[in-house]
């Protein structure tokens, strides 16, 4: 083997580590100073490579970070689709392999238009990774996972996120990283060190800002976690016992203080709305109390939806989601690969999508910005969706995934949402971790997973629009607006030379 061909097995072999190791950055383990090592990394070995070589980095890179991150889809598919062990991990690479041809073509972008000689071309990299992201989020109605700038809940920069939401928390998190590669480069030193003091200082200074006003009195509120398997919900001799569980967890809660509002989870009730009536929602848990729980909702043979009701005062109002996993909730290109839903057999797995404002109010003190699991993942669309709603509230099954990284991740990210929107989330999951989020993104209180468990606490309804609330991505058109900018003067640049 020749030296060059031995150096580039080297760069590919840090690329992938680096990708893995990222992974630790994000929740449950949230060593967070990986995330600007891990891409710093990347960003070093891309620095002096040709376009194509830095295709390959990139794609390494993202097997390593997805095929560790989000594993768990192996669990989905294995444990309660009945794939076979060998497809299930051939699966795995396959969606893993998609995933990081986003982070491939970013750094081969990023190569292709800036010489190696330019010190612009390590900033290239942050932007490019930036777009990388942002198109995962929508491309094939989009996997908005493990998204940098998540990671960083824990430190200064998460305060970034009322003002740009996620992605200028990522953006800012690859910058810092595009300054570490020139300050090992000793390139440029001056303007590395200046620009992550200016980051620091920005976080900070948003973080004596207050983007929302507390609004009304502070809701009582309680979540119910019944950890029912899932194995047993969707049979019909179970669903008595589910019922009952449910209903005798919420009277402990009510028990224990006066409530304004119980949560269950997504669908919680193995049942259909069609199947309820009046007097069913008040045998449930009163009617002192609002209820919000999952459900499913059968407007015709046809439309099937993976639905919410919030019922008080004797009133019920439907909520029917939106954003679907694909392959778990409905089958993208059905007519090439409907063998694959019946081979799977997954309960509940071909839902349609609802498409209309949705409003969840009771009274004057309760107005809730529902998300139904993996809709919480979509930062835009949660900025869209919540209207003037001054509690978030998400409902999920993470029992699909089991003891994995998954839930952990899912926590975080509502995290994220609460912050972005400076609201506060309720957010009750069937297996858990269920929790209470204030409207800076901190998590209050928290239920165990895999028991069944019931939590109480007080949570402040906030009103008032953050920057990302009324702006949107703005970071994303700015990054676009300035590499297609500098992309011209290189490409001049270049033809003269």
């Amino acid at each position: 083997m020749t030296a060059p061909a031995k150096t580039m097995l080297a760069k590919l072999l840090i690329s992938v580590i680096s990708g893995a190791v990222l992974v630790a950055a994000f929740a449950p383990l949230e060593w967070v100073y990986l995330a600007f090592i891990s891409v710093a990394a990347l960003f070093f070995v891309c620095a002096t490579v040709n376009p194509k070589q830095a295709f390959y980095l990139g794609l390494a890179f993202g097997y390593g970070q997805f095929g560790v991150g989000v594993s768990w889809v192996y669990v989905s598919m294995h444990t309660y689709g009945g794939m076979p062990l060998w497809m299930g991990a051939i699966a795995v690479l396959l969606f893993a392999g998609i995933l990081a041809l986003f982070t491939g073509l970013a750094c081969y972008a990023a190569v292709r238009l800036f010489r190696a000689d330019q010190s612009h071309r390590v900033f290239a990299l942050a932007g490019f990774w930036l777009l990388a992201e942002w198109l995962r989020s929508w491309i094939f109605t989009g996997f908005a996972w493990l998204e940098l700038g998540v990671s960083q809940t824990p430190t200064w920069l998460f305060a970034l996120a009322p003002i740009g939401g996620v992605y200028l928390v990522s953006f800012s998190v690859a910058i810092i990283a595009s300054c570490m590669v020139m300050i090992a480069l000793r390139k440029s030193r001056l303007l590395a060190g200046t620009t992550i003091i200016v980051i620091v200082f920005s976080a900070w200074l948003s973080d004596q800002y207050k983007w929302s006003q507390n609004v009304g009195e502070p809701l009582h509120v309680g979540i119910v976690q019944a950890n029912v398997p899932i194995t047993q919900k969707w049979q019909a001799q179970y669903r008595d016992s589910v019922v009952g569980r449910l209903m005798s967890m919420s009277q402990e809660l009510q028990q224990q203080s006066p409530l304004d509002l119980i949560v269950w989870p997504e669908t919680a009730l193995p049942l259909y709305y069609q199947q309820t009536d009046k007097l069913f929602w008040t045998s449930l848990i009163g009617t002192d109390t609002a209820l919000l729980t999952g459900l499913v909702d059968q407007l015709g043979t046809d439309q099937v939806y993976n639905a919410a009701v919030l019922t008080c005062a004797d009133e019920q109002k439907l909520y029917r989601k939106r954003h679907l996993v694909p392959f778990g909730e409905y089958l993208p290109m059905r007519f090439m690969l409907n063998w694959l839903l019946e081979f799977l057999q997954l309960p509940m797995s071909d839902f349609s999508s609802w498409d209309k404002p949705q409003a969840l109010r009771c009274g004057e003190k309760i107005n809730i910005g529902l998300s139904i699991c993996y809709e919480d993942a979509f930062a835009n669309e949660s900025r869209q969706n919540v209207g003037d709603a001054t509690v978030l509230v998400n409902i999920s099954e993470d029992a699909w995934f089991g003891d994995s990284l998954a839930p952990h991740q899912r926590l975080q990210m509502g995290q994220m949402r609460a912050r972005e929107l400076s609201r506060p989330m309720v957010r009750s999951a069937n297996s858990g971790p269920s929790a209470v989020i204030n409207h800076l993104g901190e998590v209050l209180a928290t239920t165990p997973q895999f028991e069944p468990a019931i939590l109480a606490h007080q949570v402040q309804p906030q009103t008032g629009d953050t920057l990302y609330k009324l702006y949107g991505n703005w970071i994303i058109w700015l990054t676009i607006f300035l590499l297609v900018m500098r992309g011209i003067l290189s490409a001049r640049t270049q033809k003269n030379n």
